[in-house]
Parts: C-alpha cells; structure tokens; sequence
C-alpha cells in the first residue's frame, strides 16, 4: 500500500490518538528490560522478503486474529484507496491497547489523589493549598480519562467495522492484553536501511513498472538510508534514479518512496529513543517509589508523601505506555511506506482462529 496522503492521514491520526498527551501535570509505568537494550543493525530481520507476515512480529495473538478477521470481512467491498486491512487494524489495535492502559494508571493515580484528600481531611494541620492542588489534580485527571475514553471508543468502533467482531469479544481480548500489561512491541532490531527492492511491493511503483513493461525488482539495488535519503531534491550524491528506465513516471516513483521510507525510518529512529527515555524515567520512579515504601514503614515518612511518589510512578507509567505506542505506530507507519501487498490472507499456523478472540479474562487484581 502506498504511503499515500490518506495513508499518513490515518497513521497520524491513529498516533495522537494514542499517544495523545492527558492534561494531568505529570504523566508515568515499568520500564521493559528490551527497550533500553535496543541494537541498531543494517536491516531488521521482519522486513526482509520471504519472511513471516511483518505484524508477527508484534506477537501478539489477537492482533493475528484481528488481521485474519479484517481479510475475511473485505470482500468485494473494499475500495481502491482503502488502507490495507493489516495497516489500519494494526495501528487501531495498537492506540486501544494504550488507551486501555493508560486510562488503567490514570485511575490508579485518582484513586491516590483521594486517598490523599480523606488523609489531609482529617488532619489537624492546615493545608489549604495542598488541597487546592489535589481537586485540581482530580479534574484534571478525570478529564483526561474523559477524553482517552472517547478515543479509545473510536477506535474500538473501527475495529468493531473493520472485522466484523462483537465489541463485547474485543474488549475482553483487550482486556486481557492489558491485566499481563502486554504493550504492542514490534520484535525486531531497529534498522538504519532498508533494502530499496522492498520498494517493488508499493501499488505506484507497481503501476509506473507496468507501464513500460519493467520489472521493478531487478532494478532496485542497494539500500534506504535515514541518513543520506532525505528526498529534498539535494544533489549530495548522483540520484540513481537518473539511470532508471521508464522516465518520468518509474524514477519519479522510486524518488518518492525512497524519500518516503527515509522519512519512516527517521521518525521510527526518533520514536526509539524517546521510549528509550520514558522507559529510564519510569525505571527511577519505580526505584523512588520502591524507596518510599520502605521510609513509610520506618516512621520517616508520611502516606501522604509516599502516595505523592506513587502517583509519580502511575503517571509515568502512562508516559511510557504512550512512547511505546508511538514506536509501534512508527513501525508500522514504516511498513506501510514500503507498500503492504492485499488482499490480505494469512497462511499456515500465522493466525489463530477467530475464537481466540473469545472467552478471554476479564481486567483483575490492581496496582
């Protein structure tokens, strides 16, 4: 599927939606060991031909369902220019998931906020500015929820439309992603380059080929690189594109996925290390909230105090559950500038069956 404009409208939109930022002063959750251990290799092995589907890589059970629900569901109906079922499904599913698990430590900070109000509320002392500061904290919370709420039901809506499955199904599948605090993480190495003969895969490079009886494959050599593809129109290097046949159309077709998978890689580059810092930022929360407990117990410190840094850790929390959504839309907003081939079928033992989607666990336990 092409990396058209519609296509970065839905990916954009699929990105604020879960990584949107919640209104509350500070947002934070625990760090995964992989994230800061991230390796930077030429080529992630996900992306090179003849491997398993790319969104296997996210391991993600239901979303192979989902996929496989989406395909079925298309049919006959599906318009040209629609995006292709594994592209919306996949980023949908990751901004519900996020949704899910923020608005989960979202509460968990509301319900310390109380907790702090009943505690100062039957206190001696005056603190008439702490208690100002905790209503605002729960408005602001509360509103926040609010609006994470909405988008998330929009977001299940789609998929709801897009699969063909009762809402009831998803939101237990959701659900149980969520109490194994499951986060939509693409296993794979952070690539600098990309081969530039997966560009063939895309639907305009496909028709410029065509065009003139050329195939693409053989002429796309060598690799994408963040680095030195930029697209700007520069002259740092020979465009090769220059020697290709077909002029204008195929050329000009291979410049703009060259520029429009350097910028995928870019923005995917970026995405690693900001969820590389919220996931460090979460970790020393932890560790803060972990020694709070501990003074707590001693006498040298008040509830009130210690609540104060579990609400730090709760909203950090979320942070990182938003920086690790954004990094899964990042990559798939990369695969879908290197073209995602439809309709969609999945073969062999890749997806479960629908009912996998079923009879899952509800949300338990707490924080």
């Amino acid at each position: 599927m092409v990396m058209n404009r519609s296509m970065v409208a839905m990916l954009a939109a699929a990105l604020g939606i879960a990584c949107a930022g919640s209104g509350v002063s500070a947002s934070y959750v625990v760090a995964h060991p992989g994230l800061s251990h991230r390796e930077v290799l030429p080529v992630a092995s996900a992306l090179r031909p003849g491997a398993r589907p790319w969104w296997s890589a996210f391991q993600s059970e239901a979303l192979n369902a989902l996929i496989a629900q989406a395909g079925r569901a298309a049919g006959a109906g599906e318009r040209p220019d629609a995006p292709a079922a594994e592209i919306g499904v996949s980023a949908a599913y990751v901004a519900v998931v996020v949704q899910t698990l923020r608005l989960t430590y979202l509460e968990s900070a509301l319900i310390a906020v109380r907790r702090q109000s009943q505690l100062i509320a039957a206190s001696a002392a005056l603190h008439d500015d702490f208690s100002k500061e905790l209503v605002r904290r729960e408005t602001g919370a509360a509103a926040a929820m609010k609006k994470i709420d909405a988008q998330r039901e929009a977001n299940l809506a789609f998929l709801v439309a897009r699969c063909g499955l009762p809402e009831a199904a998803l939101k237990k599948t959701i659900a149980d992603e969520v109490a194994q605090r499951r986060l939509p993480r693409f296993s794979a190495s952070l690539p600098q380059a990309v081969p530039a003969a997966l560009l063939a895969n895309r639907d305009d490079i496909q028709l410029a080929a065509s065009l003139y009886g050329i195939e693409p494959q053989a002429l796309l050599v060598g690799t994408i690189d963040a680095a030195r593809d930029s697209g700007d129109g520069g002259d740092s290097d020979p465009p090769a594109e220059a020697a290709l046949p077909g002029y204008p159309l195929f050329p000009q077709a291979v410049a703009r996925g060259r520029a429009e998978v350097a910028e995928a890689l870019r923005r995917l580059q970026a995405s690693n290390d900001m969820a590389a810092d919220a996931s460090g930022r979460a970790r020393r929360a932890k560790d803060e909230f972990e020694r709070s407990k501990v003074r707590m117990s001693r006498g040298d410190m008040s509830e009130v105090q210690m609540l104060e840094d579990f609400q730090g850790l709760m909203l950090d929390r979320q942070r990182l559950a938003a920086a690790d959504g954004e990094l899964a839309i990042a990559w798939i907003a990369l695969i879908a500038s290197l073209g995602s081939q439809a309709p969609v079928v999945l073969r062999g033992g890749f997806a479960p069956d629908a009912t996998a989607l079923r009879g899952r666990p509800g949300l338990v336990g707490s924080f």
